[in-house]
């Protein structure tokens, strides 16, 4: 537990009695006949028992104690870890409609700087969710197709030009066409670049996000206390924080606006939202869900994408047969002499197959976004009380050997039809987007992202170990993680060689 703050003395002494009295009154007003889980001490709850990083292992390893729904109590908050997706799929898809709510443990974040407002932590979703759910079904996302042919090109020429900065070119390829998808075109805020103004806010995010982080996140009244009170000045900061982020959302948003209003507005996200409304008559609530949606894209898609895409690269090191059999399915749809198109999608079976192993494999969010329950709900004869937060352990799910066969194997063929040679194993997509209302509902577009620029990238490039002095491959863990305590299990940077595969690859992408 961080409070992030130099008076945390202070801060305790504060919220010790309000909190011990709503812990005690939540405690013993009624016996819940609740699932088993690891006992918790007084007050605290299991909460000093949860590892600071990588909590789905140790959630794992739970589940196989107490079984696979298992109760945690984190203070007065009861949790509870869903391990299986039969569990998963019957609490979070079939009664998506009490439990599709966020939980209310993130004071800081969500609240004081504004980030209940984004799609992912909202409670009132239900227009933004409508709005993207128009422009980005399988049948509009279409229209962004040869943005992302471009986009994958730039980036394979970029890997190839400088490969050791491959990490990089990731992030900023990913980036740029994220923005460019939403808004049009890149732009400056504060005279600093959309994506590195947009990295600085994503930062803090990560920073507060995490639940009780501050003494706020488990006594929600604090946050009224003054900012000059000792231990609070955090109150302070967080309202700065929150103007960076009306900047990062409403600048790109008006630059929009005003471009259309000259007339020369660049396809986009948002020209497409306001086009088909009434501009002039625009309610307060349908702009916002414009701006936020609009922002959703990049806040809930880049980061995602960004790690699903480095951790393949990392992948591809670890399984070089992969690799080469997905190259020789490109070099035969496409004779060796192009670049894969999306017209070629349905003929690269085994490349998609690819795809969708490393996002099982390596599953980029290993915990989902916590679920509250809205109203008192009863499972298997357990007992789930009102406003209780549900977990979907990802990683327990992705790795059950009851739904995939040598899960810690990385096999592609898992995801191919048995006339291909295939294992037709559970499509991994439908888990790894979440469930019920809260299902990514940028999942199309990411698909289609992570299909063109996977197919680019093995089309031209080979992906093998760095050598240490001795030659000998340097290989980093496949779970490496350089925020393994955040939503996102993004990769931390590792070195490998990317070069092309021939003269003639080389050429498919020459400036």
């Amino acid at each position: 537990m961080e409070f992030h703050d130099g008076s945390v003395k202070t801060a305790i002494l504060y919220a010790s009695l309000l909190t011990a009295s709503v812990w005690l009154f939540r405690a013993v007003r009624r016996s819940w006949r609740l699932p088993p889980g690891p006992r918790g001490l007084p007050f605290w709850g299991n909460i000093l028992q949860v590892p600071s990083g990588k909590q789905w292992i140790a959630y794992t390893e739970w589940a196989r104690q107490y079984g696979p729904i298992f109760s945690l109590r984190f203070y007065s908050e009861r949790v509870f870890i869903l391990n299986t997706q039969a569990i998963a799929s019957d609490i979070l898809d079939k009664r998506s409609n009490t439990s599709a709510a966020r939980p209310e443990n993130m004071v800081v974040a969500a609240d004081l700087i504004g980030w209940n407002r984004a799609i992912s932590l909202s409670q009132n979703y239900t227009s933004h969710r409508r709005l993207m759910a128009r422009a980005l079904n399988p049948t509009a996302v279409r229209q962004y197709r040869s943005l992302q042919e471009q986009s994958a090109e730039a980036l394979v020429r970029d890997m190839m030009t400088t490969p050791a900065d491959f990490y990089d070119h990731i992030r900023n390829g990913i980036g740029r066409q994220i923005v460019n998808i939403s808004y049009g075109r890149n732009m400056t805020i504060r005279g600093r670049d959309f994506i590195t103004y947009a990295e600085e806010v994503h930062d803090v995010f990560f920073l507060t996000a995490r639940p009780y982080s501050y003494v706020v996140d488990f006594v929600p009244i604090l946050k009224h206390v003054p900012s000059w009170v000792p231990g609070f000045s955090f109150i302070r900061k967080a309202g700065e924080w929150r103007k960076d982020l009306d900047e990062l959302v409403e600048a790109p948003f008006q630059m929009v606006r005003a471009e259309l209003a000259r007339d020369d507005a660049p396809p986009s996200y948002v020209t497409d939202s306001l086009q088909k409304s009434e501009i002039k008559a625009l309610t307060q609530e349908e702009e916002d869900s414009i701006k936020w949606s609009a922002s959703s894209l990049y806040t809930g898609g880049a980061d995602s994408t960004i790690a699903s895409l480095t951790g393949f690269v990392l992948l591809m090191c670890h399984f070089p047969a992969a690799q080469r059999r997905a190259q020789q399915e490109i070099d035969e749809v496409t004779g060796g002499d192009r670049l894969p198109t999306f017209e070629d999608a349905p003929r690269l079976k085994y490349v998609w197959a690819c795809v969708q192993e490393a996002l099982r494999y390596r599953p980029v969010l290993p915990l989902g976004i916590p679920h509250r329950v809205t109203s008192h709900e009863v499972y298997d004869g357990y007992d789930i009380p009102k406003d209780s937060t549900v977990i979907a352990n990802m990683w327990a799910i992705l790795h059950d050997e009851n739904l995939y066969s040598d899960p810690f194997d990385f096999k592609p063929e898992r995801f191919l039809s048995r006339e291909d040679g295939g294992l037709e194993e559970p499509d991994s997509t439908a888990i790894v987007f979440g469930y019920g209302r809260r299902i990514c509902p940028g999942m199309h577009l990411a698909e289609g992202s992570l299909l063109i620029y996977t197919a680019r990238i093995l089309a031209v490039l080979d992906i093998s170990p760095a050598k240490d002095d001795k030659g000998e491959d340097i290989l980093p863990p496949v779970d490496v993680d350089l925020r393994g305590s955040a939503l996102v299990s993004m990769p931390k940077r590792f070195e490998c060689n990317i070069k092309p595969r021939s003269p003639l690859a080389r050429s498919l992408v020459a400036s």
